[in-house]
């Protein structure tokens, strides 16, 4: 989506995590992954240190002194995230972020979702959308249909592209 082309500054983060209820029917799990377009950034705590860079359907990130948890290529939690690069798959006004260097094996795209991570156990949803003049992107995590965790990172843009 061209209008999301650009250089775009991190300047807020947000992390909750809960569990779901779900019985089998995978409906919520399923909107818990494709994130939300209702997100109000009131409670979010101000961060920095990370750089998104979106061109032409694909995407890169720069770093210096971020140190929130995030979930990395092979959807694990980390501490000491290391930037990527890769693809955005575009739905619309929804773009899914799906890194270079994720294993193989842990590649399905559902109907509907594209997973950046799906290894049986742990399924990784990580998605942009513009909202309002604010990049938002919004990682969403299922572990063991159970465990649910979304980080939303939100950013100012530094630079369009046409």
């Amino acid at each position: 989506m061209s209008n999301m082309n650009g250089s775009w500054e991190l300047c807020q983060y947000l992390h909750w995590n809960g569990e779901t209820e779900s019985d089998g029917d995978d409906s919520e799990i399923r909107s818990w992954l494709c994130g939300s377009d209702d997100i109000s950034i009131d409670d979010f705590n101000e961060s920095t240190g990370l750089q998104l860079n979106l061109r032409d359907g694909a995407f890169s990130e720069r770093g210096a002194d971020f140190c929130q948890l995030m979930f990395d290529t092979e959807g694990i939690q980390v501490n000491d995230y290391r930037p990527m690069s890769g693809r955005v798959l575009f739905d619309g006004r929804v773009g899914s972020l799906i890194p270079d260097g994720v294993p193989e094996y842990s590649l399905p795209y559902p109907v509907g979702i594209a997973l950046r991570y799906g290894d049986g156990d742990t399924k990784v949803c990580d998605t942009i959308r513009l909202i309002n003049d604010s990049l938002v992107r919004q990682l969403s995590v299922v572990t063991d249909e159970l465990y649910l965790d979304r980080i939303v990172l939100v950013y100012g843009r530094v630079d369009a592209v046409a």
